[in-house]
């Protein structure tokens, strides 16, 4: 590698260091906000150096990579390897842009070696991204990974023209991951041809004797693996007898190599193929629903609350979302599965707040997004509200402080509009009178302080972007992050007590006059609560503006030049009435700016160091 890929490798690692920060007993509220600031300040020289790797060097190359020298290619080659490796895929753009710039020199060049590899990689990339998106626009970007993945599928018919085994590999994981390109269920049966036909592949002994290298057995299980979940996971329950019968073929495969590979070990086979196997069970018509209930319930509940594995993390939380989600297959079970479904709950809230530092990885992340999506509220239980706060609270550091000073200062705005011109409120709730609004005060105030908190929930969807500050987004990087808006606003409104969170969720990036920001989609006409997003999208773009600890990215607008920003925008990007009432909060706004973010870090630790209870208040 060159000295221009070894920084930004080195900025990287160092900057990976920097957000690991989890509040500790050993130190105070205090040292804790101290630290974060110190933190935030190292952060912007690190991503300044790699930002100057990006514009100086990496993006000249890959604009004119047909020029490259061998040498260079291959030292491309081996830092995107070593990026790979130390990020675990979360610089998953540059990765991205790495391969796409490879396969165009591979064209060129007639290098086939080099062309399969770059097609799987830049395929698998936007694999990353499809998972990140999967909840907002599951298939984004299948269109995309069916060309690069059915590409390096096809050079199957040049197979002993290659002599390279990595090669010759990547074909045939490009022949079965095909198959993650189709996930909706008018797509089943193409996604059953593509796994017919790689199996086909993967267990003729004439492919296995020419490459006798490959890990077969690997292979040949991953694409069993992916045929045992098809029904569960596409929610395709009108499978014909054949599609049924492969299902379980691979079902019952997966579960014997798994049950030989835990007895060779002495362990209890893993809980996702156990599910695996009790859910294609379910859709094959072998079990009802009720007896994979009872097997469901029988992982769970034997899963230890202390096991912060992977595994331990997938029992305690990813299985009873999956249990919730069969839960809301038939209406009857809402009422019969009360009681395990607070369990359910309750048991989630502790183990999350219990989790060690080491185990706030993507992967508790990734195992708890479902249970969010998937939450049923029943009455007198945990309600999706509370739910959600402790997730804002106890996961995502930069995100918690920012919902916090940005209710904060929302709060302050209301304040001053109920004392100073309520009539600017009207609508609000559904109040229709000046009378009515100062009436309702406290629960007002209380009403756009969840407002603040749960705005940006949807953010919590896409925390592998946010994982790596590593570098500006990249302009697709930028357009996911965006959907946050609608994330937030599709979880908010499945449950009574978020509901009306929703809409300042959905607008708070969207212009007031809609000419401008995002999402399109959003409409002040068909919007329950305008003025609620209208507070909510002024005290946001004050917070972040004003933000000096929690951006690594730039350097925080004075007090004067937000106002300047906000009076630009009046009549525009902000409500009028908003904006006045901010400026005749001027001094107020300044000194919460102040004091806000400390705040804000404080309940952060506070929260941290606070035991968790054993109940949850509804």
């Amino acid at each position: 590698m060159n000295k221009y890929e070894t920084t930004y490798l080195d900025n990287t690692s160092k900057i990976m260091k920097l957000v690991a920060v989890t509040p500790t007993a050993s130190e105070s509220a205090e040292a804790f906000y101290t630290d974060c600031t110190k933190r935030t300040l190292a952060l912007r020289p690190l991503i300044a150096e790699n930002m100057t790797v990006l514009r100086d060097f990496l993006i000249p190359l890959f604009d004119d990579i047909l020029a490259a020298t061998p040498e260079t290619i291959a030292e491309l080659a081996e830092f995107d390897d070593a990026l790979v490796k130390l990020t675990k895929q979360a610089d998953n753009g540059v990765h991205y842009q790495i391969n796409c710039a490879l396969t165009v020199y591979a064209r060129q060049n007639n290098d086939r070696d080099l062309l399969i590899r770059s097609l799987y990689h830049s395929a698998m990339a936007l694999y990353n991204y499809n998972n990140i998106m999967r909840m907002t626009d599951p298939g984004k970007y299948h269109w995309k990974m069916r060309l690069l993945f059915g590409e390096a599928a096809g050079y199957i018919r040049y197979y002993d023209e290659l002599e390279n085994p990595e090669t010759r590999g990547y074909i045939h994981r490009s022949m079965s991951n095909l198959a993650l390109c189709y996930n909706s269920i008018s797509e089943a049966e193409p996604k059953f041809s593509v796994l017919r036909r790689a199996l086909q592949i993967l267990t003729d002994p004439s492919f296995q004797q020419k490459t006798p290298s490959l890990p077969w057995k690997l292979f040949i299980t991953k694409t069993h693996q992916e045929r045992t979940t098809l029904l569960g996971y596409m929610r395709y329950d009108t499978a014909s007898c054949e599609q049924q019968h492969e299902v379980m073929e691979s079902a019952e495969y997966v579960h014997h190599e798994q049950l030989l590979a835990a007895q060779e070990k002495n362990i209890p086979m893993q809980p996702q193929w156990l599910y695996a196997y009790y859910a294609a069970c379910y859709h094959c018509g072998i079990h009802n629903l009720a007896k994979l209930f009872e097997n469901l319930e029988q992982l769970y509940i034997s899963a230890s609350q202390t096991d912060y594995s992977q595994q331990g993390m997938y029992t305690n939380l990813f299985l009873p979302a999956m249990y919730t989600e069969y839960v809301r297959k038939d209406k009857r079970y809402i009422t019969n599965k009360t009681p395990i479904m607070q369990l359910i709950y309750q048991r989630a809230l502790r183990y999350v707040r219990n989790a060690p530092p080491e185990a706030h990885t993507e992967f508790l992340y990734s195992y708890l997004r479902p249970m969010l999506f998937n939450f049923i509220e029943y009455p007198n239980g945990i309600s999706l509200k509370a739910f959600a706060h402790e997730f804002i609270m106890g996961r995502h550091l930069g995100t918690c402080v920012h919902s916090i000073a940005v209710a904060q200062l929302a709060v302050l705005i209301l304040k001053h509009l109920l004392k100073s011109s309520p009539e600017a409120l009207l609508g609000i709730r559904g109040m229709l009178s000046a009378s009515e609004i100062t009436e309702n005060e406290e629960a007002l105030i209380s009403y756009i302080y969840d407002c603040g908190m749960l705005h940006d929930i949807g953010k919590l969807f896409f925390l592998q972007l946010f994982s790596l500050p590593n570098r500006q987004w990249l302009s697709f990087e930028i357009e996911m992050c965006e959907a946050h808006a609608l994330q937030g606003y599709r979880l908010l409104k499945n449950a009574p007590s978020t509901e009306e969170f929703a809409p300042v969720a959905f607008g708070h990036h969207r212009y007031y006059n809609e000419e401008g920001g995002y999402p399109k989609e959003f409409s002040r006409a068909e919007c329950a609560d305008p003025i609620a997003v209208d507070l909510i999208a002024v005290a946001d773009f004050i917070e972040y503006r004003g933000n000096e600890v929690n951006n690594a990215f730039r350097e925080a607008n004075s007090i004067d030049q937000i106002f300047a920003r906000l009076l630009e925008g009046r009549g525009t990007r902000f409500s009028p009435s908003i904006v006045d009432a901010v400026a005749s909060a001027r001094a107020e706004i300044a000194e919460l700016l102040d004091t806000a973010r400390p705040k804000a870090y404080q309940m952060a630790y506070k929260y941290s160091m606070t035991p968790p209870a054993n109940q949850i208040e509804p």
